[in-house]
């Protein structure tokens, strides 16, 4: 668009304008690459083998496809919590650190991304297989006679996952705990509170934005994880990205894929909206706070 400058020159283009032609080239990559192909999956739940709804008719009327569903997302629960869980603690003393002390501890977290998930599953395959360092432990130590059956299986699957995805928890929280002043907490004290209540009162409530888009990131990611349930969960323990891909590719149902993945993304829509009404009048209100 063409408007005037600060020196009232008609037909000269400001900064503001040459800049909103930058997102152009993106938008279209993701409308042709991302949006158009997410519409065919769509449209294509619908319309094969032929139009109507017999294709999520059949999800409905099966148990395996719903227990399968539930499972995805009570695992993905499961994983985020456990995550969580591990990472807040971990990110407290990070966000503490200074130094090299905290450049160590940095390179661990970070490190591990830079690992392909594939060979870390493999990974926690070794040490889960029946004959692994696991078992081979149980035995030495007399825990067992026999090694037990860890893969395929849910607890399997439930450590690799939050190894995976801890990072993605881990690191939200340390940005929100570094940017939190810690003044706060000795001023709590000075005023009569114990380290205790000084940080269930004042530090706490101050990082639920870190726990929150942490656990959105996790929670998100794990809802279509596909690597890690299929090398360590196995039948035992599909999840939808798996059923997805035996739809697709071992029984070329196609319609019956499409409506899986488009069930997926709602589900994950509505619980992305869900967290958004949640959270982001509280996230709001800290960040006014701040």
């Amino acid at each position: 668009m063409l408007s005037r400058n600060r020196d009232n020159r008609p037909g000269a283009w400001t900064a503001t304008t040459g800049y909103r032609w930058l997102i152009v080239p993106p938008a279209l990559f993701l409308a042709l690459f991302f949006f158009w192909p997410l519409v065919l999956v769509v449209a294509r739940g619908f319309t094969d083998p032929v139009p109507g709804l017999q294709n999520y008719a059949r999800i409905t009327e099966s148990s395996l496809y719903v227990h399968v569903l539930y499972n995805t997302v009570e695992t993905t629960l499961i994983v985020t919590l456990l995550c969580l869980v591990i990472a807040y603690p971990v990110a407290y003393v990070m966000s503490s650190a200074r130094g090299t002390r905290l450049q160590v501890m940095a390179a661990f977290v970070i490190i591990p991304l830079w690992t392909s998930a594939v060979i870390r599953s493999y990974s926690w395959m070794v040490v889960f297989q029946r004959k692994g360092v696991l078992n081979d432990a149980f035995v030495a130590l007399g825990v067992t006679d026999e090694p037990f059956r860890f893969i395929p299986g849910t607890l399997a699957v439930n450590v690799g996952m939050v190894h995976i995805m801890l990072p993605f928890m881990i690191l939200p929280l340390v940005a929100n705990m570094r940017a939190i002043d810690r003044s706060l907490i000795r001023a709590a004290e000075v005023m009569g509170a114990n380290p205790l209540i000084a940080f269930a009162k004042v530090f706490l409530p101050l990082s639920v934005p870190g726990i929150s888009a942490g656990s959105a990131v996790v929670f998100m990611l794990s809802l279509g994880f596909f690597i890690t349930p299929a090398l360590l969960g196995g039948p035992k323990h599909l999840m939808a990205a798996v059923l997805i891909e035996q739809q697709a590719n071992v029984f070329f149902d196609w319609g019956l894929a499409s409506s899986l993945a488009t069930l997926l993304l709602v589900i994950t829509l509505v619980i992305y909206a869900l967290y958004v009404r949640v959270t982001g009048g509280a996230a709001g209100g800290f960040a006014k706070g701040a």
